[in-house]
């Protein structure tokens, strides 16, 4: 799960604490991890730590909220990138899921990191998935020109959905990172496919 954070908006500090406790967590775990394995790693006590998070929950939400930003960033980028629809489609799903799958799956304790999303971080989680939805919506429409009725607004909604749940089942058997990666250049040959057979 390591990885460089851009500096935080509202403080480079809080971002230089949280790049050091994604090493942290993923070296050790959520539950083996304190504050001052986190202090330690970022250079500074673990009383200053409290000037800018009340404790490692706080911390790790923000961490991980950053990373699901910039990853969010990245898969939308992809839509926008030259190429085919299959291409856009794969750059997208390779740049959010890929990515969050290979960070995982290179940390001994992934499930727990992932668990520990689901409680201190559901709401960004939440946000960034909203903005991901907008942006495929936006996508679609104009990947399939003159879709505007009730049906194929529907079609267009299941292509998202498929998108957006389709890569969770894709590693219920925790596949290597190459395989799962394949899966999803499938996914998005198969949508773009589905996607072509119903311009209009």
């Amino acid at each position: 799960m390591s990885a460089k954070l851009e500096p935080l908006a509202d403080d480079p500090k809080r971002a230089l604490i949280a790049s050091a406790a994604i090493d942290v967590f993923s070296a050790r775990g959520f539950s083996r991890t304190s504050m001052a394995h986190i202090a330690e790693q970022a250079g500074m006590s673990r009383p200053a730590l409290y000037q800018y998070f009340q404790n490692k929950g706080d911390i790790f939400a923000c961490a991980f909220t950053a990373l699901v930003e910039q990853a969010a960033d990245r898969a939308l980028a992809a839509l926008n990138e030259p190429g085919t629809v299959a291409e856009q489609l794969d750059g997208f799903l390779q740049n959010f899921d890929g990515a969050f799958w290979e960070r995982t799956a290179a940390s001994p304790y992934g499930e727990e990191l992932l668990n520990a999303k689901s409680e201190y971080a559901p709401k960004a989680v939440g946000i960034a998935m909203q903005r991901i939805r907008r942006g495929l919506e936006k996508y679609l429409r104009e990947a399939g020109p003159g879709q505007t009725s009730a049906a194929k607004r529907a079609r267009r909604n299941g292509w998202i959905d498929i998108l957006e749940f389709a890569p969770r089942g894709f590693k219920l058997d925790r596949p290597p990172i190459p395989a799962y990666r394949l899966r999803l250049k499938a996914l998005a040959e198969s949508l773009a496919s589905d996607i072509r057979a119903h311009r209009s």
